[in-house]
């Protein structure tokens, strides 16, 4: 397999991208190479490569011809583009980058709603099943959650669970002013956008495939954050086992967040910092710290390693394939939904929608008609 860098360029230009992707992409010239950058708007792609020493092509809509998305999509020395748009437009773009031949890593959710995912990861094996689309979930690379996922198989059956994650997004947060996070257009809101970061790293930490069905109860407690801003569930596994989930975006006077595993021969939790503590049966804490630059030990970083390796081996990854984010999503718009009728449980099911197989078939008939 030849060890030439892979060319990547970048379809947005948002905080994460300036912050993440950006650095991800920058971090091993032996391994990537940047060679672009798209957005609506040229000023805003200038503006976060404006101290960037190596070169970095500008493609915009407000550009001159030549240099707008579809001319990036026809470059042969890029191999894959990182898609981090908002949550409604994803789709498209997905859609135009694979059938353009380049592979996929796209920003979590995977879409707005199953509905959408479903069609999604359907059309893709219809009409582009050749590259590889992965689906970015930086709280599966987490050092923190590797550490914890180890410790927990090390301390037998998980006996129960919670996860508490309450938070305020203050009006004037660069998060908040983001023009579609502001005014969501797709359900959930700041719990949909967030809240798949945190059902990702509990399915990591009780087993992937092991949520069995929970219900919810939902609110808004802060007018700035609708249309929900806080979830409370209950969750049952496929073992009987049964465990919380708490979420609030809207709660001004506490921040925590944590995830607690008890297990038979002790307990594991992973809080801010981040760090984990791990407690066994007649053993003092153990407490392991994994904080330091953000940049490291966020994921990012890793997870873009691990896509650039999936493409050198021509095949995807588990950790970021389209179905385990599908997965992830599913809690979230089923708490969702079950908090619209009124605590009502909801069966887990990977988010695999019924009709899918008859969809393939249809999709199948429409490429070769």
């Amino acid at each position: 397999m030849s060890s030439t860098p892979l060319g990547v360029a970048i379809i947005g230009s948002g905080i994460f991208v300036e912050s993440q992707h950006k650095p991800a992409c920058l971090q091993d010239p032996t391994l990537l190479t940047l060679k672009a950058i798209y957005s609506r708007r040229k000023s805003s792609v200038e503006s976060i490569i404006a101290n960037e020493t190596a070169p970095i092509d500008v493609y915009s809509d407000d550009s001159a011809p030549g240099n707008h998305l579809d001319d990036l999509l026809r470059r042969a020395d890029i191999d894959f583009v990182i898609i981090a748009l908002p949550i409604p437009h994803q789709p498209e773009f997905i859609k135009r980058a694979l059938l353009a031949g380049k592979h996929v890593l796209s920003e979590k959710p995977v879409a707005k709603d199953l509905a959408t995912a479903n069609e999604l990861i359907r059309w893709k094996k219809a009409h582009a099943p050749n590259p590889i689309w992965s689906v970015a979930e930086n709280f599966r690379y987490w050092p923190a959650f590797d550490y914890a996922e180890e410790k927990v198989k090390s301390l037998g059956k998980v006996l129960a669970f919670h996860v508490e994650v309450l938070q305020h997004v203050a009006p004037g947060g660069k998060y908040f002013e983001t023009a579609w996070r502001k005014v969501p257009t797709y359900q959930g809101g700041f719990c949909l956008d967030a809240g798949v970061h945190f059902t990702a790293a509990l399915r990591r930490l009780v087993g992937e495939d092991q949520i069995a069905s929970l219900s919810a109860f939902t609110n808004l407690t802060q007018p700035h954050l609708p249309p929900i801003d806080t979830i409370m569930s209950t969750i049952k596994l496929k073992s009987g086992v049964c465990g919380t989930f708490a979420m609030s975006h809207g709660t001004p006077a506490t921040k925590v967040f944590e995830w607690f595993i008890v297990c038979e021969k002790g307990t594991v939790k992973v809080s801010d910092g981040p760090k984990v503590v791990v407690k066994q049966l007649e053993m003092p804490e153990e407490w392991t710290e994994f904080g330091g630059d953000r940049n490291e030990w966020s994921g990012v970083k890793k997870e873009v390693r691990v896509f650039v390796e999936s493409v050198r081996n021509g095949k995807g990854v588990e950790g970021l394939s389209p179905e385990n984010a599908l997965a992830d999503l599913e809690m979230i718009e089923k708490m969702i939904l079950s908090g619209e009728q009124g605590g009502k449980p909801f069966e887990i099911n990977g988010g695999i929608e019924p009709t899918s197989i008859l969809g393939d078939v249809v999709d199948m008939i429409h490429k070769h008609s």
